[in-house]
């Protein structure tokens, strides 16, 4: 066989197909600029590693045992688990397509042959039996890597699925530990607002004793039973926000409702700070999940354009064939019996309306909106950060101007007590100066609540203990 025709029929096509049509692709965002601006923030700030189980920085066994069952078994999570299962068997059965297709068939057919037909008698005119057993090969070649492009679209895509499920444990974990330490805060309202009740109601009874012996009028005595009331209020609504706090942690945990009656006060330790790990600048794309899952969807994306570039180029398909022909079966697999073959094809459409040209843009104008995708996350990624170690900054100093109040409202209350003591006035002042301390301890209270959201807003700006490449 002369192989010159077949080569030039080859060059042909080639150059008939391969006029690929330009397109504008988008460029991912370049990261020199937001290091510059996350290292002028960070050097004020306590850098270690964060670890992947930060919630265990709060020393709660509690709190390490609902994040525990939570992460294995909450529902939210199961069915990303599910699809990352998916995505994996994806991309098994694309890279089974590269290997030959081998197929097996058999058949027995029983047929009378036509008396005026092709064949002469004796065939002609007969009832026979045929037998046609056959095993046939199937290759097709990937020159311009039109299915290692769909092989590689598809790794991304169950990449971007396992840093989802990364990014939907860290979630999910920020949510239960954020509800726990406002639950935490809350139970420490509660003991502080039954002290203020009992404060309260010290006063109150020194009020009506004084107003019994003509020493006050009616309307002192209805204010202080009015303060009571308040604090009374206040601390049946803290009891409801408390239960209504074990709901949600039950309800983000995937318990059921009686769930609830088994949980038992927080023993948090305030100690906690998020650490800043030390190669932040370098390294913040690999410890965010969220951006691991629009980087790897943008490299989906860009195998998608190679692979409907491919198509205007032409494929060429290797096939074969060993079967036997028999009617009789005893000499099926005899020699002469045998119909091997093998065959080449050469395909290329080369009109089709503007079918490949349209698939091309589509997945174009697809990466380019994942470019787009990728590069505000890296922008909202660094944002957050940046503006979390500014406000967490900023906070320490609010938080520093309440203590320095707090110690002043002590000061008050001491003295208030020792001239209560030296005889030198009654209780009322010192149980007044002793109120105003506690409701600074309510307010500190609530400072720690938002300083605490603060942290694990911080903690889930940085990742969460992240690393790519890591993720289960």
């Amino acid at each position: 066989m002369n192989p010159i025709p077949l080569l030039g029929l080859v060059a042909a096509l080639v150059l008939l197909g391969g006029c690929v049509p330009k397109t504008d692709t988008a460029v991912p965002l370049s990261l020199m600029q937001i290091n510059t601006d996350l290292e002028k923030e960070i050097a004020s700030f306590d850098q270690a590693s964060l670890w992947e189980e930060w919630w265990r920085g709060y020393g709660d066994p509690q709190l390490n045992t609902i994040m525990t069952d939570a992460l294995e078994h909450a529902p939210s999570l199961k069915s990303i688990q599910a699809r990352y299962a998916q995505a994996e068997s994806l991309i098994r059965s694309t890279e089974s397509r590269n290997l030959p297709n081998v197929s097996a068939d058999a058949g027995v057919l029983r047929e009378r042959f036509s008396e005026n037909h092709i064949f002469p008698a004796p065939l002609g005119g007969s009832a026979n039996t045929l037998y046609h057993p056959s095993l046939g090969l199937r290759y097709d070649f990937d020159f311009w890597n039109a299915r290692a492009s769909r092989i590689n679209a598809a790794k991304n895509g169950a990449y971007a699925q396992r840093a989802y499920l990364s990014a939907a444990r860290l979630t999910l974990s920020n949510a239960i530990c954020e509800t726990y330490l406002a639950w935490h805060y809350d139970e420490e309202k509660r003991r502080v607002l039954d002290a203020l009740e009992q404060s309260a109601l010290e006063e109150l009874s020194i009020v009506r004793r004084q107003y019994a012996l003509g020493l006050r009028n009616g309307t002192d005595v209805r204010e202080s039973e009015q303060k009571h009331a308040r604090i009374q209020q206040r601390i049946a609504a803290q009891g409801v926000l408390i239960e209504g706090r074990k709901k949600s942690l039950c309800v983000l945990a995937g318990f059921l409702p009686s769930h609830a009656s088994e949980l038992t006060v927080p023993r948090v330790s305030g100690a906690f700070r998020a650490p800043i790990p030390k190669e932040i600048v370098l390294n913040l794309l690999s410890r965010r999940p969220d951006i691991a899952v629009a980087k790897y969807t943008l490299l989906s994306k860009g195998y998608g354009i190679e692979h409907a570039k491919a198509q205007f180029y032409p494929n060429i398909v290797l096939s074969g064939n060993l079967g036997f022909t028999s009617f009789q079966r005893s000499s099926l697999f005899e020699y002469a019996s045998a119909t091997p073959g093998i065959g080449i094809a050469l395909s290329l459409p080369l009109f089709d309306g503007g079918e490949r040209e349209a698939n091309l843009q589509n997945a174009t104008s697809d990466y380019n909106a994942s470019v787009y995708d990728y590069n505000e996350a890296v922008i909202n990624a660094a944002n957050e950060v940046v503006g979390l170690l500014k406000q967490s900054g900023e906070f320490e100093e609010q938080i520093r101007f309440h203590r320095e109040e707090l110690v002043s409202r002590g000061m008050n209350e001491r003295a208030a007590r020792k001239k209560h003591l030296l005889g030198l006035s009654d209780k009322l002042p010192y149980l007044a100066r002793k109120s105003e301390v506690l409701e600074g301890e309510l307010n500190a209270l609530e400072l720690a609540t938002y300083q605490s959201s603060l942290q694990i807003a911080l903690i889930r700006s940085l990742g969460g203990g992240y690393r790519e490449g890591k993720e289960e």
